[in-house]
């Protein structure tokens, strides 16, 4: 039964590897933490079978169970693990296009104030510009001028 619980554990490791494309440095780590997983998975097994007395058919039960998993049931797994990332990642995306909808509605919502605030600081800008461009123009010029008498640009001579 240990070696069948590791290879199951194996095959979604495997497959989760296989569906997130790991790199090689992360698939290094991985296959550490694999590999210590695996490694608490066999001594609970030990741990309740023989309260860690370790025997040789212990292990080679282990090491037939995960064979004979490899051999016949491994492909099976794998498929179905690779069904439910592909379940899962359909949710997520459901859920991704569900949470949209509320916001759509708020823009749909929104466009009406949105564009009677864009109108009216509009016309608050021309209204503003009317009035206070042109004596602001004014103002500009009569202190060039006033600077222009205070100092009056100088002759070559």
């Amino acid at each position: 039964m240990a070696g069948v619980v590791v290879g199951i554990f194996f095959d979604f490791y495997r497959s989760l590897r296989h569906w997130l494309k790991w790199g090689r440095i992360s698939t290094w780590a991985g296959d550490l933490l694999f590999s210590l997983a695996a490694l608490f998975i066999l001594f609970r097994f030990f741990l309740r079978a023989n309260a860690l007395d370790f025997r040789i058919y212990i292990l080679w039960g282990s090491v037939l169970g995960l064979f004979l998993y490899l051999r016949f049931l491994s492909k099976l797994i794998i498929k179905m693990y690779l069904r439910l990332f592909y379940m899962i990642s359909y949710f997520f995306w459901l859920l991704k296009e569900g949470a949209k909808i509320p916001i759509r509605g708020v823009f749909v919502l929104m466009r009406p104030p949105y564009a009677l605030l864009r109108w009216f600081s509009f016309l608050i800008y021309r209204i503003l510009e009317a009035f206070l461009a042109q004596p602001l123009k004014q103002i500009y010029l009569k202190a060039i001028f006033f600077w222009e008498r205070l100092f009056p640009p100088r002759t070559k001579g």
